[in-house]
């Protein structure tokens, strides 16, 4: 078979793939990894790497990779599509959803060389937290509240493409927010505003608060008391409303 042929039956084959229903699409992607992909349990991540022919050929099942939050990173040399954290193992449960697929994949973990199969394995019973526990919605767009260990609270959010960043940037600033800014943090563009910033304007100190509050709640629930304290200090800095006698006895003892 000539070059051209084997490419149009590759064609073939992804049109025909994206035709499947979803339980056998999950199938086919599940194989689609262990093939090309790469498994990431540290970095809770998905990766399918192909060069511009196999792209070419995939055109069918991209948009169905996208809907499933897979984004697109083009490297020069490969093209590399990637889903992470919460979604990537939500991912990896629907494609060991089928029983059968499962055990099968779970008996081959145990071999030697099937260090793929026991990552993947593992990342499917990865425990993710609820989203949204340390988001706050600035101009419509959800920024991550981060808090480091001296207290102090900035406002992230992190994108791979430049142009995305660059739109949520801008975005802020039309909004008034005009110390937004936008830097490269290792492979990843960050946008984020200060502790100043957050301090500057009252409604997104107010919003920041409350977020803190639950984040505090919850490290207090699980008995974490180093990053109970991490967010007392950071609500003190802010200049937040005072807890509920409950919540500043549980700090202080665990301050304790």
């Amino acid at each position: 078979m000539t070059i051209g042929g084997v490419f149009e039956g590759k064609v073939v084959v992804a049109e025909q793939a994206s035709e499947l229903n979803n339980e056998d699409f999950m199938a086919f992607l599940l194989f689609a990894v262990l093939g090309d992909g790469n498994v990431n349990v540290e970095e809770r991540r998905i990766r399918l790497t192909m060069g511009k022919a196999k792209r070419e050929a995939w055109g069918y099942l991209i948009g169905r990779l996208r809907s499933l939050g897979f984004r697109e990173y083009d490297d020069r040399h490969a093209i590399n599509y990637e889903v992470w954290s919460s979604k990537a193992v939500d991912l990896i449960k629907k494609m060991l959803d089928n029983p059968s697929i499962k055990a099968l994949i779970e008996d081959l973990s145990t071999l030697p060389d099937a260090e793929k199969l026991r990552r993947l394995t593992t990342l499917a019973n990865a425990k993710i937290k609820p989203k949204g526990r340390s988001l706050v919605e600035v101009a419509g767009i959800k920024m991550n509240i981060r808090v480091n260990r001296d207290g102090y609270v900035e406002l992230r959010v992190e994108r791979y493409d430049y142009n995305d960043a660059k739109e949520i940037l801008m975005k802020l600033k039309n909004a008034g927010y005009e110390e937004a800014k936008l830097s490269k943090r290792g492979n990843h563009f960050e946008v984020y505003m200060r502790m100043s910033t957050i301090k500057k304007y009252p409604e997104l100190t107010t919003k920041t608060c409350e977020v803190l509050r639950k984040m505090l709640n919850e490290a207090v629930s699980e008995g974490n008391k180093k990053r109970a304290w991490e967010i007392t200090k950071a609500i003190t800095k802010l200049n937040c409303p005072t807890q509920s006698p409950r919540a500043s006895k549980t700090t202080n003892h665990n301050k304790n």
